[in-house]
């Protein structure tokens, strides 16, 4: 009797932890994350992307050192597309002393910004930086990163607001609408925390 009692707890622990892992992989169970954000799985490298910015840097080195918070736009900005800049911009502030590791970027294919737009970045988000896709220079080289990239986003079960892009450009965890200024910021804090500082 105790040799079969003996031989039942391996393969009883074996078939415990099979069952727990049909349920994890099936979504029943969920043994929960550190981020709110959905990542992007694998992460798509933007760092190669010929980028016309509003700032005086190199076209290629936007993302370079710093965290990025980038809203994807067009030439125009509907109601949603304010309210997350709003909404970025208020993440923003709130970092308090770590924001400087931050920058939040508005990134459109269209050749120019609606004037409305442009007044409004001026006005209200003038620390935004505004990248402009450059579709000729990006024709042969990197514009399946953007085109994955859309398709990544155009496939998520809900209107992205935004995505985040690691310091070394590469695009990482999107945010869909459910998720609110508090969850947000809660996972940019743990980011920061945990990635060194350039």
């Amino acid at each position: 009797m105790k040799l079969v009692v003996l031989w039942a707890i391996p393969f009883g622990l074996m078939a415990i932890a099979a069952v727990v892992y049909n349920l994890v992989e099936s979504g029943v169970i969920n043994v929960g994350s550190k981020n709110e954000g959905v990542l992007i799985q694998p992460p798509i490298q933007l760092n190669g992307l010929a980028l016309t910015t509003n700032v005086e840097l190199a076209r290629d080195n936007i993302w370079a050192g710093k965290w990025s918070i980038v809203v994807r736009g067009g030439a125009d900005c509907d109601a949603d597309c304010l309210d997350t800049l709003l909404v970025t911009r208020q993440i923003h502030k709130r970092l308090n002393k770590e924001g400087n590791r931050v920058q939040r970027v508005y990134l459109s294919t269209a050749p120019a910004l609606s004037d409305e737009l442009t007044a409004h970045l001026a006005a209200e988000n003038h620390y935004m930086k505004i990248a402009v896709v450059d579709e000729i220079a990006n024709e042969e080289t990197n514009q399946l990163a953007l085109i994955e990239l859309d398709n990544v986003l155009a496939s998520a079960s809900q209107t992205v607001r935004f995505f985040l892009v690691d310091p070394d450009g590469w695009a990482m965890m999107y945010y869909l609408n459910e998720h609110d200024g508090v969850v947000i910021l809660k996972d940019l804090k743990y980011l920061l925390k945990y990635s060194k500082e350039r």
